[in-house]
């Protein structure tokens, strides 16, 4: 005898299924609950950012041109413009997380918000936040708790 036949015969079955349905369902709940719980403390984390933060204005005094690793050609460049702030007397430099496709210029004035306890950690927009998101682990999160209890309630 092969050893594929042996590995086909030892996964068969011998009666009824008798699987632990129970125990996925529960499984299944406690990883919706934390994604959940790691979405609400993500939503306390932004809004405490928010709640310890202040807007200014910086310049971009310098500005990083880059291509995309399958932009062969260099035709498509993106732009990340490098912004200069002041808080307290102070100078701050910080690069943009996230290219622009358009050419901004020196000088050209934008805002910055930036927090007040750290000031070089900060944001080159009013409404960009640098704290993950938590939008997507409450839509996976609640809907893996709905097909729980979908399916416990198809189990009974």
């Amino acid at each position: 005898m092969n050893l594929a036949s042996v590995l086909l015969i030892s996964g068969r079955p011998t009666g009824s299924f008798q699987g632990s349905m129970t125990l996925f369902l529960v499984l299944f709940s406690f990883i919706a609950l934390a994604l959940i719980g790691v979405g609400v403390i993500l939503y306390q984390k932004r809004k405490e950012w928010i709640a310890h933060s202040k807007m200014t204005y910086g310049k971009i005094v310098e500005i990083s041109k880059r291509y995309a690793r399958d932009d062969h050609s260099g035709r498509f460049p993106i732009y990340f413009p490098i912004v200069s702030y002041y808080v307290n007397g102070s100078e701050f430099r910080r690069e943009a997380d996230k290219g622009l496709a358009k050419n901004c210029e020196v000088g050209q004035e934008i805002p910055v918000r930036y927090l007040t306890e750290n000031p070089y950690e900060a944001s080159l927009n009013e409404s960009t936040i640098p704290v993950l998101n938590p939008t997507v682990f409450f839509v996976l999160g609640i809907l893996m708790l709905l097909s729980s209890i979908a399916l416990s309630l198809l189990h009974k």
